[in-house]
């Protein structure tokens, strides 16, 4: 739990011993081992998730039933099993370790009390879900391109400096190509020097 409180204090330099101790006295660390289900989509899971370390995914079905890959969550990104942080509401996505992963899970109501007393846990919070629409405005961006190629240069260009933490499988997914596309458009890229 060190690592939240450092990255925590980052930006929240003012960070109180309450908060923490709040934060302590309410969580539970939770590790999945690599391919590991952490939520299923019908699964009720009433958690404010932090990744403390590893790797998780999060797919939901599309119009023809194939799972598609809809979050993507490195260390300090959060997700959670409802719908927003703060409504018991199901969320219907799966939810999957993609490397050896700890999680704290947080139970949304706590959530919302640590939001409603305590700034830096409000801060903090803020800060988490810019980390998602950053995340969320690149997928959009990549759904505007109109080839793989495009699709690639944008990728390394708004997500290059994370993309070795990742392994390879969740990058062609979020690029939306097959695996042999995936490696021509990196050779590519390597080629053209960019």
């Amino acid at each position: 739990m060190e690592q939240l409180f450092t990255y925590w204090s980052k930006h929240f330099p003012a960070l109180n011993p309450e908060s923490r101790a709040f934060i302590i006295a309410r969580s539970r660390h939770k590790s999945y081992g690599k391919g590991q289900v952490i939520k299923l989509a019908t699964e009720s899971f009433p958690f404010f998730c932090i990744v403390l370390s590893g790797l998780a995914a999060g797919y939901r079905e599309n119009s023809v039933g194939k799972q598609v890959l809809c979050e993507l969550m490195q260390p300090m990104d959060y997700f959670t099993g409802t719908q927003h942080p703060f409504t018991p509401r199901l969320r219907e996505a799966e939810y999957v370790a993609i490397a050896d992963t700890k999680l704290l899970l947080v139970p949304v109501m706590e959530a919302r009390e640590a939001q409603r007393r305590f700034p830096a846990f409000a801060e903090l919070l803020h800060v988490l879900k810019q980390r998602k629409i950053n995340f969320l405005e690149l997928l959009v961006a990549l759904e505007h391109e109109e080839t793989c190629y495009a699709r690639y240069c944008l990728y390394m260009d708004r997500f290059g400096g994370q993309i070795h933490h990742l392994p390879d499988a969740p990058k062609w997914q979020l690029l939306r190509m097959g695996r042999s596309t995936y490696y021509r458009m990196k050779r590519r890229y390597l080629k053209d020097g960019r």
